[in-house]
């Protein structure tokens, strides 16, 4: 995943049922570029809302923000068979890094 910042940006927020955003609200929907910045509008979810959305998707790690805020790192399962220990622990610990390096 990469990140853009783009600075001194106008963003305008269109959500479903017009209440303010909250500090950590996650919202799923489409964002456009127009002449006068940029535009949200928030999708029309279809049955139950994800608990947990992913933030990184890794071979080794996942990383999910819950709604509280916080960040949770998960170890995928995977078959140790024919695995060299010390490469697959840096395999894993690089991924951990690039995971956090999504939170600002």
């Amino acid at each position: 995943m990469k990140k853009k910042s783009i600075n001194n940006a106008r963003l305008m927020i269109l959500t479903q049922n017009g209440s303010e955003l909250t500090e950590h609200n996650c919202l799923t929907g489409i964002m456009t570029k127009n002449a006068s910045g940029f535009r949200f509008e928030e999708a029309i979810r279809k049955g139950r809302a994800p608990l947990n959305p992913k933030l990184y998707e890794g071979q080794f790690v996942s990383m999910v923000k819950r709604k509280n805020g916080r960040y949770q790192c998960y170890l995928k399962a995977f078959n140790p068979q024919g695995l060299d220990r010390s490469s697959t622990a840096f395999a894993i610990y690089s991924e951990v890094i690039e995971a956090l390096s999504i939170i600002e």
